[in-house]
C-alpha cells in the first residue's frame, strides 16, 4: 500500500495554481470590459485633417457645394492629399474624399509622397457643381496635379 507521503506538498501547488489561474482570468476580464467602454463612434474626418471645420448637414440638405472623390487604385493612401487653392482639404485616409467647394476653386491632387501613380475619379458632385463633374478621372504620376477650376451654375 502506498503512503499519503509527498500528498500535502501538491495540493498546496495545486491549490496555488487554481487560484493564480482564476487570479488571471479576472483580471484579463476587467481589463477587457475597460477597454470596451473606449470603442465610442468617432468622426469621419482625420484629427490631423487641414479641412475646414463645417456644421453637420442636416436633412441630407448640403449647405455648400462639395466635390467627392475615389481612390481607384489602392483602398488608402494617407500621405497623398486634394487641395483646393493650395490648402490641404482632406487626406486619402480610406479610398474617398469629401471637399467643399466654391465658384473658381483650384483643385489638385498632391500626391509627392508616393512614387506609384494614382487613378482618382470624381466619384460626385452636388446638382450646382457643373465642372469638375460626376465621372472625370485623374491619373496622378507623382507631385501635384491639377484637377481644374470649379465652375458653380448660377443661382
Amino acid at each position: 500500500m502506498k503512503t499519503g507521503m509527498g500528498r500535502p506538498g501538491r495540493d498546496s501547488l495545486e491549490r496555488a495554481l487554481i487560484w493564480l489561474v482564476v487570479v488571471i482570468a479576472a483580471i484579463i476580464m476587467l481589463v477587457q470590459s475597460l477597454r470596451a467602454g473606449d470603442s465610442l463612434p468617432e468622426d469621419a474626418v482625420p484629427v490631423a485633417s487641414l479641412e475646414r471645420t463645417r456644421p453637420p448637414l442636416s436633412a441630407g440638405l448640403l449647405q455648400e457645394p462639395v466635390v467627392t472623390f475615389q481612390l481607384k487604385n489602392y483602398s488608402a493612401l494617407p500621405l497623398a492629399r486634394v487641395l483646393v487653392n493650395g490648402e490641404s482639404r482632406g487626406e486619402f485616409r480610406d479610398r474617398y474624399v469629401t471637399v467643399f467647394v466654391r465658384e473658381g476653386d483650384l483643385i489638385e491632387v498632391d500626391a509627392s509622397r508616393y512614387s506609384k501613380p494614382l487613378d482618382i475619379e470624381v466619384l460626385d458632385v452636388s446638382k450646382e457643381v457643373l465642372v469638375p463633374s460626376a465621372g472625370d478621372h485623374l491619373h496622378v504620376e507623382s507631385g501635384i496635379s491639377r484637377l481644374g477650376r470649379v465652375r458653380l451654375e448660377n443661382r
